[in-house]
Formats: structure tokens, sequence, C-alpha cells
């Protein structure tokens, strides 16, 4: 009898599954005054989540567009900003 082998249920790679999230660290961005970041790829406007100082910060964003959002203050460094979103378009269910 031969074995047949599955793939392993814990092991889940982009590549098997598909992901439509994005991490990006924007801490580069802050200045003192900016209070305005961008996004390197086109976001569903509404699944933008913002890290302010490791915590999540959503509320102190005052508008959102696709590729930028604003925050009601200027961070300043040593802040940090890091945001987690949705790729416009769900690029995780289309086939290659």
């Amino acid at each position: 009898m031969s074995r047949v082998s599955y793939p392993s249920p814990f092991i889940i790679t982009k590549d098997t599954v598909g992901s439509d999230l994005e991490y990006e660290n924007l801490s580069s961005q802050i200045n003192g005054s900016n209070q305005t970041f961008t996004l390197t790829k086109a976001a569903d406007e509404e699944k933008i989540y913002v890290y302010y100082n490791g915590l999540l910060n959503n509320p102190a964003i005052s508008a959102r567009t696709e590729t930028s959002f604003t925050l009601d203050f200027a961070p300043s460094s040593p802040d940090t900003i890091q945001v987690i979103y949705s790729i416009k378009g769900n690029p995780g269910t289309t086939e290659d």
C-alpha cells in the first residue's frame, strides 16, 4: 500500500492560500508636522488599520483615500506608525 502525502494544515503561505492584507511600517514618514501618510499599494479605504506606537488607533484617522490616510495629530520621533490594510480588489482571490 502506498502512502499519500498531504500538505500540513499548519504551514500556510501566501503562495498556497493568497492574502489581501498588506503590512507597512510608515515611521520613516514621521517628521513632527506630517499628518498624512502614503501607502505603497491601493487599499480598501474602510480596511486601513493604523497602529500608533503599537496600539490600534483608528479613531484618530480623520480622512482616508485608496493610497493615503490623515491623522488628526502629527506624530513626532521616536513615535511609530504601522499599518495593516486590505489591498483594493482583494488580489488574494485572483487566479495566476
